[in-house]
């Protein structure tokens, strides 16, 4: 499969993904956006590995991706609520 020591710009600090996925996961609720997340985070596995990321690293950015989109959810919410 991908077993390689190849590494890529950090998908947590890719500020347009982060801030892209977190808008359509506002927009949804419940198991629609559960299958959205889901699609999404297969897809950019997928895209990882065929670029020669290391499965486990792999798996490993798209949790880290999943922690920076919450944090980005709640931090919007946050200051929609604080005006």
């Amino acid at each position: 499969m991908c077993d390689s020591n190849i590494s890529a710009f950090p998908l947590h600090r890719r500020r347009k993904l982060v801030e892209g996925i977190a808008r359509v996961l506002e927009s949804k609720n419940g198991e629609d956006a559960n299958a959205f997340w889901r699609n999404t985070a297969k897809a950019i596995l997928v895209q990882l590995c065929e670029s020669g990321i290391a499965p486990g690293v792999a798996e490993q950015e798209v949790g880290t991706l999943l922690h920076a989109v919450l944090g980005d959810i709640a931090t919007r919410s946050a200051a929609k609520l604080a005006q």
